[in-house]
């Protein structure tokens, strides 16, 4: 095995224990801390053979524009509601996202590469929610597991790689890998229904009639089928422990106390961007969303009651300001459109097709996230590394007398 394999089946691993979370299933790897622990590994590999991997950074639109966003979140630190609170959630927690999108982008350099840690996020995504469905416990109906998701996020975290599964039903792939993907399918539809989301049901919606009816040269019409045939059943099967109650809420959210209630996403949403304005350029720190609505409330007077932001767009705006916002939403657009339009990146059928599953992951991913706090997540970091690495290896197999204008057509005057 050469250096460089090491090096990619290490990041594999890593990448598996983000995504898969085995510490939640296996008590004995909590206090090995298998994500810091591995990282270190993968740093190291990757300290010693880094120059093998010639890309820059700054040469690719999107990691320029990640590299922006950080600069803002840690600027934002010293201006924070609670400083130490930010510091230590920016270079304890959120570092090791940091590491893995800028490691992501380095080795992914191939296809192949693209294969493997697409499989191996939806291998993990369905460990995950298979772990849940059968070891997690239901709370008023809504089904919970681990200490890291809590019915929003769980069907979140279902929803953004539900759709790449198709990627591994051709005929090419081996039998037991479609099976595999199949049974991926219908678990995370089953997770998403079981949690009682109404968020990540929207999404769903979004995500199913897209792959159904949206053009594609990946999901043929026998996949279609297939593919309305596992939702039914998926939903014949819930029917008999899933209560469908709080989905039918959705058609009278005028009654929903998130509309007219002093503690409803509506009014939050509003509170946020006033906070926004009131601190446009610094906002008001990392993670501090919360203390900030709480100190709000009690300054009017009101009840005594911090919250989440449940908006991803408006935690990251409140918390880093306008610039961050701004980025954060140019980030994803930026992702969204390279999805869109992977088929002229070095005219490869397989770059399409994972173009069309990411696009449309992604899209069921934004929606869920317009409902939680999930500005800062690892999967939407993935979609982001995903996008620059598509970019990227579609550059790179265009002739090079082409590369300057296919780079041109995709750059961003930031």
């Amino acid at each position: 095995m050469t250096d460089s394999k090491i090096l990619n089946n290490v990041f594999y691993i890593w990448a598996f224990v983000l995504i898969a979370r085995p510490q939640d299933f296996i008590d004995a790897l909590i206090p090995l801390r298998p994500a810091v622990s591995i990282s270190v590994v993968v740093l190291i590999l990757f300290a010693i053979y880094h120059g093998r991997y010639k890309t820059r950074y700054f040469d690719n639109p999107q990691c320029r524009l990640y590299i922006y966003l950080l600069a803002v979140m840690i600027i934002s630190i010293p201006f924070a509601y609670y400083r130490r609170g930010a510091f230590e959630f920016v270079f304890t927690k959120y570092i090791i996202t940091v590491v893995f999108f800028f490691i992501f982008y380095k080795i992914i350099d191939s296809e192949k590469k693209l294969h493997n840690i697409i499989w191996i996020a939806c291998l993990g995504t369905s460990l995950y929610l298979l772990c849940a469905m059968y070891r997690g416990e239901t709370v008023s109906g809504r089904l919970k597991y681990g200490d890291m998701f809590d019915p929003n996020d769980l069907a979140f975290f279902a929803l953004s790689f539900l759709p790449f599964n198709n990627l591994f039903l051709s005929k090419n792939d081996p039998w037991w890998k479609r099976i595999i993907s199949l049974f991926n399918i219908i678990v995370s539809i089953l997770v998403i229904l079981m949690t009682g989301s109404r968020g990540g049901f929207i999404a769903l919606g979004v995500v199913v009639l897209m792959l159904l009816f949206a053009h594609s040269n990946i999901v043929k019409n026998i996949h279609k089928v297939i593919l309305a045939m596992l939702v039914v059943i998926a939903i014949v099967y819930g029917g008999l422990t899933i209560d469908f109650s709080r989905f039918k809420t959705i058609t009278q959210i005028g009654e929903d106390y998130n509309v007219w209630d002093e503690t409803g996403r509506l009014e939050v949403w509003k509170r946020g961007i006033e906070l926004m304005m009131s601190d446009p350029l610094t906002g008001v720190g990392i993670t501090c969303f919360d203390e900030a609505i709480g100190r709000d409330r009690v300054e009017r007077g009101l009840q005594n009651i911090w919250q989440p932001a449940h908006n991803s767009i408006v935690q990251i705006g409140v918390e880093t300001g306008i610039i961050g916002m701004a980025l954060f939403v140019l980030i994803s657009y930026k992702a969204f459109r390279i999805f869109s339009k992977a088929k002229s990146l070095g005219n490869s059928l397989y770059l399409l097709k994972i173009g069309e599953m990411a696009r449309i992951g992604f899209a069921g991913h934004f929606v869920s996230s317009m409902f939680l706090s999930q500005a800062y997540s690892l999967y939407w970091v993935y979609f982001v590394a995903l996008s620059s690495v598509l970019l990227r290896i579609g550059i790179d197999n265009v002739p090079s007398a082409m590369n300057v204008n296919n780079a041109s057509k995709w750059s961003i005057k930031e």
